[in-house]
C-alpha cells in the first residue's frame, strides 16, 4: 500500500490550522487522512484546538479549559472559526475522510468516543495521544476505536526517552495499532522497520521536507503527517510511479 498522506491540522501550511477551511483544502489536495486536535471547553463541549491557551491567537494566556464554548468559539484562527468536534465528525461521515484524532490531555475520552460513535466513524478513525492514561481510558470506554501512541523529542525525562528508544512496551500497554513518532527521533531509521515487523503501523510526524519524505517512504512508513499534503501527495505519487516502472 502507498504511504498515507496525513494532513497535519488540515492543510495547515496553506490555511488556518484546525479549521474547516484547512480540512476541506486537504481533501481537495487528495489527503488520505486529517490529523486534528481535540480538547474540552469549561462547559464540556469538545472543540478542535491545539494549544493549552489562546495566547498564540489573541495575545491572552486564557486556558481553553477555563472558557465556555461561546467564549472560545468567538476566537478566530487566521480569520476562521474554531470548529466543534461534532461538526468535523459530521463532515468526515459525509465525505468519507479518515481522521487521526489527537486527544490533548485526558479525562474527556468518553465525550470524544460518544461523538465518534454517533457518526459511526470507527472504521475511519485512529485516536492518538502522548498520554497513555488517555489511551487506556479509551480502550476501556470504547475498545472499537484504534489507538496510536504519540512520541516526540522535546522531553528529557529519562523514562520518556527510554520509551521512545524502545516503544514496544508502551505500544503493548495501551493495545495500540500504531506508533506515531516524530521524524527527528535519533533511532527512528533503525526502529521503523522493527516496529512494522511487530505488526504496528508507523505514521511519522510532522514532515515538510521532500527529501525526508522520500527517505521515510523508502523505509516503509505507513503514513506521513505533513503541513503540506499537496507536496506530500506529489512525493508519494512519484514514489509509486517509480516503483511500478
Amino acid at each position: 500500500m502507498p504511504t498515507l498522506v496525513i494532513a497535519h491540522r488540515g492543510a495547515s501550511g496553506e490555511a488556518p490550522e484546525n479549521t474547516m477551511v484547512a480540512f476541506e483544502l486537504a481533501r481537495t489536495q487528495r489527503a488520505d487522512m486529517i490529523e486534528l486536535d481535540v480538547r474540552p471547553t469549561a462547559d464540556g463541549t469538545i472543540v478542535v484546538f491545539h494549544d493549552d491557551t489562546t495566547e498564540r491567537w489573541n495575545g491572552r494566556p486564557d486556558a481553553v479549559g477555563s472558557l465556555s464554548d461561546i467564549q472560545l468559539r468567538a476566537l478566530r484562527i487566521g480569520g476562521e472559526p474554531i470548529p466543534a468536534f461534532e461538526e468535523v465528525c459530521r463532515w468526515a461521515r459525509d465525505t468519507g475522510m479518515r481522521l487521526n484524532v489527537e486527544i490533548k490531555g485526558w479525562g474527556f475520552e468518553s465525550a470524544v468516543a460518544t461523538l465518534l460513535q454517533r457518526y459511526d466513524l470507527a472504521e475511519q478513525v485512529v485516536v492518538s495521544s502522548f498520554h497513555p492514561a488517555a489511551l487506556l481510558a479509551l480502550r476501556m470506554i470504547a475498545p472499537e476505536f484504534r489507538r496510536g501512541a504519540l512520541m516526540g523529542v522535546r522531553s528529557w525525562q529519562p523514562k520518556i526517552r527510554i520509551r521512545e528508544a524502545w516503544p514496544f512496551r508502551a505500544l503493548r500497554s495501551v493495545e495500540a495499532v500504531a506508533w506515531h513518532p516524530a521524524w527527528q527521533l535519533p533511532l527512528l531509521p533503525r526502529l521503523l522497520p522493527l516496529v512494522r515487523r511487530r505488526g504496528y503501523q508507523v505514521n511519522v510526524w510532522t514532515v515538510d521536507d521532500p527529501q525526508v519524505m522520500r527517505g521515510l517512504i523508502a523505509a516503509g512508513a505507513d503514513g506521513i503527517i505533513s503541513n503540506y499534503p499537496a507536496r506530500l501527495r506529489q512525493v508519494v505519487d512519484s514514489a509509486v510511479d517509480n516503483a511500478t516502472r
